[in-house]
C-alpha cells in the first residue's frame, strides 16, 4: 500500500514538473520571442542598426520559435479554469503571431517609413495585449501548480505514514510469530524466548 502512495506521490510530482513547470516556462518561450526579441529587432532596424532583410529574419525565427512553444503549451493537462482562460487567450496570441508576420514582412521589404507605421499602429499594440493576456495565464497556471503541489506533498506524507506504519505491524507481527512459535517448538527457542 505504502509503494502505491508513492507511486501516486510521483505521478502528482511529474504532473506538477510536466503540466505545470514546463507550460510556464513556455508560456514565457512565448512572450519572450513576441515580445522582447520582436520588439528589439523592430526597434534596432527602426533606428538603423540592423539591415531589414536581418531583421525580419529574426522576426520569423522569434515567431517560429513562439508559435512551437504555444503548440506545446496546448498539448498540456489542463484544469477546467486553465481551459476557459486558454480559450479566450488564444485569439490574441494568433493576433501576436500574425502582427509579428506582417512585421517581418514590412521589415523585409527595408523601407523606413511603413516600418514605422507598422510600429506604432499595430505591432506593438497586439504584443503588448499577447503580453497582458498571458500574465492572467501565467498567474493562473502559477496557483494551479500550487495546488498541484500540494496534493503531491500530501500523498507523500501518507506514503510516509503507510510506509512507517507497514514497518511497526511487521515487527509485531515477527514478535507475535516468535514468541507463540516458542511454545510449540523444541527447547533451544523457547530457552531464547525466555
Amino acid at each position: 500500500m505504502s509503494w502505491l502512495l508513492l507511486g501516486l506521490s510521483l505521478r502528482s510530482l511529474e504532473s506538477v514538473f510536466h503540466d505545470r513547470v514546463e507550460a510556464l516556462a513556455l508560456l514565457h518561450t512565448v512572450n519572450d520571442e513576441l515580445q522582447h526579441v520582436v520588439s528589439d529587432v523592430a526597434v534596432r532596424a527602426e533606428h538603423g542598426t540592423m539591415r531589414g532583410d536581418q531583421a525580419a529574419e529574426r522576426v520569423r525565427s522569434a515567431r517560429a520559435r513562439a508559435d512551437a512553444a504555444w503548440a506545446t503549451y496546448l498539448r498540456t493537462r489542463f484544469t477546467a479554469a486553465e481551459s476557459l482562460l486558454v480559450q479566450r487567450v488564444t485569439p490574441h496570441v494568433h493576433a501576436g503571431f500574425e502582427a509579428a508576420t506582417r512585421l517581418a514582412d514590412t521589415l523585409a521589404v527595408g523601407e523606413r517609413g511603413p516600418v514605422t507605421r507598422v510600429l506604432d499602429r499595430e505591432t506593438f499594440a497586439e504584443l503588448d495585449s499577447l503580453s497582458m493576456h498571458l500574465r492572467d495565464l501565467v498567474a493562473l497556471q502559477v496557483g494551479v501548480t500550487r495546488d498541484a503541489y500540494a496534493v503531491s506533498r500530501a500523498r507523500y506524507r501518507l506514503a510516509g505514514q503507510a510506509f512507517l506504519g507497514a514497518v511497526v505491524g511487521a515487527c509485531v507481527l515477527v514478535l507475535v510469530a516468535l514468541l507463540a512459535g516458542g511454545r510449540r517448538s523444541p527447547i533451544p527457542v523457547r530457552r531464547w524466548t525466555h
